[in-house]
């Protein structure tokens, strides 16, 4: 169970829905914590909703004319979780490419650095492949003590352990970043993996190659098909907030994924229920739909 029952008020709303609404729930909760979110939010429900193309909140978009992905997309880029934007859709960081990045803010606090630079995000990543792609690209030549030492002198700048994660990052690590989610993307990634991270700092900087002793070129070849990090998130049951809660307390007994969708339209999610509205998934087309479309059964 990704979503903590800690509270008798949240078991309770979580119980008076259907049953395949609970189901949409929990998988809200677990998406959640798969992209490393403090909490569970009506955005990761709306975003859950939309990638499922059983349930009936999925149809009645598609009856609307909607594209469901989309709706799921602008959601994600609203959702809280460690993720980066680019131009068509956000994406998480697997559980190994947040390790690298907490590993770069970790060396580059210890350090006493003014910013997390890529050489920190190279280091980081090269430290979180597995121990496979690591091997491999020890036999390669890939040396992280050259890398360790072109960081120079410790210093007495401001990187802090503690805080956003990204605060610190230098905007040269940032592109770097979002060269990353681009590789990701390209590969058909679901997240941006270590891998990603280290190819892309290597393909940033000719500089960088020579002293990590490893071309750009030839760290593609050595993780090709080779990228993906599906490791799943483990964590505490996460909270839901107090968007959701009031979300769900707004639907009636026994609420299916299309009132769970109506429910959008009110109470603290605006946001969310302007993105349905700009694509025509409007109150009264939900109404008249409510009884059209009904969710698998379980």
């Amino acid at each position: 169970m990704a979503i903590a029952l800690d509270r008798p008020e949240v078991e309770r709303l979580r119980a008076r829905l259907a049953d395949y609404a609970r189901l949409a729930l929990d998988r809200a909760g677990s998406y959640a914590l798969q992209i490393h979110a403090d909490d569970v939010g009506a955005e990761h429900l709306l975003a859950t909703l939309m990638d499922d193309e059983e349930c009936a909140a999925h149809r009645v978009a598609i009856h609307a004319f909607a594209d469901p992905q989309t709706i799921a997309d602008e959601a994600r880029a609203m959702a809280s979780g460690i993720m980066i934007g680019g131009s068509d859709r956000a994406l998480p960081f697997s559980v190994h490419g947040v390790r690298a990045l907490a590993a770069a803010r970790r060396r580059a606090a210890v350090r006493g650095d003014a910013a997390i630079e890529i050489l920190h995000v190279l280091l980081g990543a090269f430290e979180h492949l597995d121990e496979v792609l690591r091997t491999s690209f020890d036999d390669a030549g890939f040396d992280p003590e050259s890398l360790e030492r072109e960081l120079g002198p410790t210093s007495s700048g401001g990187v802090s352990e503690s805080g956003p994660l990204f605060r610190h990052f230098s905007d040269e690590a940032k592109r770097a970043l979002s060269a990353a989610a681009k590789l990701a993307r390209q590969g058909d990634s679901p997240s941006v993996s270590a891998a990603h991270l280290l190819q892309a700092g290597l393909q940033s900087h000719v500089r960088l190659e020579r002293v990590a002793g490893i071309p750009a070129s030839r760290a593609r070849l050595l993780l090709r098909g080779r990228s993906d990090d599906l490791v799943e998130a483990t964590g505490e049951p996460l909270s839901i907030d107090g968007a959701l809660e009031g979300l769900l307390g707004r639907v009636p007994g026994g609420a299916s994924t299309v009132e769970l969708l109506a429910a959008f339209h009110g109470g603290d999610t605006l946001e969310l229920a302007r993105v349905l509205l700009r694509h025509k998934v409007t109150p009264a087309l939900i109404e008249r739909a409510r009884t059209a479309f009904q969710d698998p059964c379980g």
